[in-house]
């Protein structure tokens, strides 16, 4: 069931897409990409980029969605 998704879904699926599914317009993520900056600079940002859609593809693909408009409330655990 896709209520299973807890802890163990991915941090990207649990924030980005559950406000959006939530209702919210635009959601930030601004504290990953400075470290990634100071960590690798151009290179660090786009592999955090790559891994980032890595995980929200994967996620999103063991819940049954297709799309971003596709995860629901009923999928988010506890809602």
């Amino acid at each position: 069931s896709t209520r299973a998704l807890s802890s163990a879904a991915s941090d990207v699926y649990k924030r980005q897409p559950f406000l959006a599914a939530l209702g919210a317009d635009a959601v930030l993520i601004g504290r990953p990409f400075v470290t990634a900056v100071y960590g690798g600079e151009e290179e660090g940002v786009q592999l955090y980029v790559q891994k980032l859609k890595a995980e929200l593809a994967d996620t999103m693909r063991m819940c049954g969605a297709h799309s971003l408009a596709e995860i629901k409330r009923s999928m988010l655990f506890g809602f």
